[in-house]
């Protein structure tokens, strides 16, 4: 795969060496069937003869393989979809072939860039498209059906998708109330007997004023814990950690699960949302763009939002990949960011244990970012540069 594309920020583009009359697009689909979204390829091109190597090492010329992609025409022409949705589409998966019934899933897009899409397609065609609709979507014709309005027939499944749940009861004053009695009585108050706290980097929030997105590498189930425990008072009270939406999946879809998994996911859900302000952040793309207006609304409401980008818990404490959906929400609501950095979290609760164990960890904050324009990725990877040098 050679990063490349039209576009700003750098997609999965595959070079391929076939034999004459082997199918590009069923490659392309068989590969991006084993592949997790951010590998997924976005557009392939057929190179004629043995592809360029260094003549030592044999190693493959990346850089002259990028250069002849940035000039290189579609290995493969698009046909008609729908009017103009086939050339909007080209803008996220370039030299693929489209046609009204190709699968969103051929296609390989991330969730960021479903979000992406369904803003473009906004764009372009001059509508508002219905989210839960947009979420149904299966393939190109479901997608054109969404430019002809709401009196438009679509096809059934359309009909049926329902967008996940976003609490605001849990900003209420009785809700308020009881977090400002809770967290420093009973819930955090027992983490001290296992887990102490090395905070640094509290002079840049003195004169900071939020609302700001803290920005933190994940370790542990203690982070936010941790987190809240390390910000003065003026800012524990007012901050919404996001949560994982598919960890509560039996709170969410209990049609799929017993009564038992129901009722766990479901408790675990409302002391979450209660107790630490949390909402839930979907990790794939069905209500990407729910959660994102969702984070305006609890920024407008003088909440900050805790997130981390990472998506999941490392083993050993390194930091991996930040995602672009926090460069996203960064630019699109223009909100501060302050990067976290955690240390030490993993020995004290490691994602694979079921209790702690007594030790140290390190909470540092660092300086305010501002970012804007749709480069999302490229701010991400800014904010887990700057939680690197923290």
């Amino acid at each position: 795969p050679v990063g490349g594309g039209a576009r700003t920020t750098e997609r999965v583009q595959a070079v391929l060496v076939i034999d004459p009359g082997v199918d590009v697009d069923a490659i392309v689909r068989q590969a991006n069937a084993q592949l997790q979204d951010h590998q997924r390829v976005r557009a392939a091109a057929v190179w004629q003869g043995e592809l360029p190597r260094t003549d030592g090492t044999r190693k493959l010329k990346r850089r002259e393989l990028k250069a002849w992609l940035a000039g290189q025409a579609p290995a493969t022409q698009a046909t008609s979809a729908g009017g103009g949705m086939s050339a909007v589409l080209q803008r996220f998966a370039p030299g693929r072939a489209i046609t009204p019934s190709t699968t969103i899933e051929e296609l390989g897009l991330s969730s960021l860039e479903r979000v992406e899409l369904m803003l473009a397609i906004e764009e372009t065609f001059d509508v508002t498209v219905d989210e839960t609709r947009f979420a149904a979507a299966t393939t190109v014709a479901d997608l054109d059906a969404l430019t002809r309005g709401p009196d438009a027939t679509a096809p059934a499944a359309l009909q049926s998708a329902e967008l996940f749940e976003s609490p605001s009861w849990n900003r209420s004053g009785l809700a308020r109330a009881a977090r400002r009695l809770s967290l420093p009585t009973w819930i955090l108050p027992p983490t001290r007997a296992f887990m102490r706290i090395d905070v640094r980097g509290l002079e840049n929030l003195r004169t900071l004023q939020g609302p700001v997105i803290f920005a933190a590498n994940h370790q542990s189930h203690l982070d936010t814990p941790a987190i809240l425990r390390a910000l003065p008072p003026r800012w524990r009270y007012r901050v919404a950690p996001a949560m994982l939406k598919e960890f509560f999946t039996a709170h969410f879809h209990p049609d799929q699960f017993d009564l038992r998994r129901r009722l766990t996911s479901s408790f675990s859900y409302y002391l979450a949302s209660l107790f630490f302000t949390a909402f839930p952040l979907p990790q794939r793309e069905a209500g990407a763009r729910h959660a994102l207006r969702y984070i305006g609304e609890i920024v407008e409401s003088g909440y900050s939002v805790l997130i981390f980008p990472e998506g999941k818990r490392t083993d050993a404490g390194e930091i991996i990949e930040f995602q672009p959906g926090v460069g996203m929400i960064a630019s699109r609501l223009s909100v501060p960011v302050v990067p976290v950095r955690l240390e030490g979290f993993e020995r004290i609760l490691h994602r694979s244990w079921k209790w702690p164990s007594r030790g140290v960890g390190r909470v540092t904050f660092g300086a305010r970012m501002s970012f804007s324009g749709n480069n999302y990725a490229s701010i991400a990877r800014e904010i887990e540069q700057a939680v690197r040098e923290l």
